[in-house]
């Protein structure tokens, strides 16, 4: 199969019974937004952070389309400019957590034993830890990480449970009639993984990815609002901080703008994951599935 005929496969298996699903396009549709102003929007909307306390908490208008912070400096444009790496922090935990969820929960499932068991274990012992304490334990202890080292510190504790998803779903296949076969040929380990496993396993694994995303998400506003990681002034949970604490636009009746323009955009993101979230479930799992 050549490589063109291989995303194509891909496309139709995956990709598109996911666009097909109505919740799903709609969470694509916000991500592709995001995406977008994530990738040009720094370009059309050059970030200025000079103070100018004439224009502080200024409404929005046309100049300002989400107003002015308290340093007079427009809201909108540091938003745009945060959105990089908001979601840079966003998928790459995911992405690596998904790597290791599937890499350990294949093992523990299939390799059975010992070693199986030890396995086992592991996630067990990661899933009684409580996760966000040790986060915040780990990040203020890492402060000052790059968006790599905050990526890992971030998808160590988002593993767990999708391994041990990923886990019971390689058991429940180990004793199909096409695993048994191939082991009986003796076609070896990493062809009954990779070439009868895999595919099996790869809508749980793309809602395993997915349901990490929103995680992610989650754990790097909340860890940056508590200003336990590297000061980055345009990334969203340091712009609500400052909003709320720093600046006092709670406090004042026309600042509101303010800190709800920030919220607006994270709920908006926080939506678009939730919704892929629920129309990739619905097109995988056969209990949510819905045929129109």
């Amino acid at each position: 199969m050549s490589g063109i005929e291989t995303i194509k496969s891909a496309y139709d298996t995956y990709l598109r019974p996911v666009i097909k699903n109505r919740k799903a396009l709609a969470g694509l549709l916000i991500l592709t937004f995001f995406v977008v102003l994530a990738l040009i929007g720094p370009y059309i909307w050059p970030l200025q952070m000079e103070s100018d306390f004439s224009k502080r908490f200024l409404p929005p208008s046309r100049e300002h389309p989400l107003g002015t912070d308290y340093f007079g400096i427009d809201v909108f444009r540091q938003i745009v400019h945060g959105t990089r790496v908001v979601l840079a922090v966003t998928f790459l935990p995911a992405l690596i957590g998904t790597i290791l969820a599937t890499s350990i929960g294949i093992a523990a499932g299939y390799i059975g034993g010992i070693p199986g068991r030890v396995l086992n274990g592991i996630i067990d012992i990661f899933m009684t830890i409580p996760s966000f304490p040790a986060l915040l334990l780990m990040a203020a202890f890492f402060r000052e990480a790059n968006i790599v080292l905050l990526s890992f510190i971030i998808a160590i504790w988002l593993w767990a449970q999708p391994a041990k998803t990923i886990a019971a779903q390689v058991l429940s296949l180990r004793s199909m009639e096409f695993v048994e076969a191939a082991e009986i040929l003796e076609l070896g380990k990493f062809h009954i993984i990779f070439k009868e496993l895999m595919p099996h396993l790869m809508p749980y694994i793309f809602i395993q990815f997915v349901n990490m995303i929103r995680a992610a998400f989650g754990a790097s506003q909340g860890l940056m609002f508590l200003g336990l990681l590297k000061f980055n002034p345009t990334h969203w949970g340091v712009m609500l901080n400052i909003a709320v604490y720093q600046s006092g636009a709670l406090y004042v009746p026309y600042a509101i703008f303010y800190p709800l323009s920030i919220l607006v955009f994270m709920i908006l993101l926080l939506l678009g994951f939730v919704l892929v979230s629920y129309g990739v479930e619905e097109t995988f799992n056969p209990r949510l599935r819905k045929y129109e």
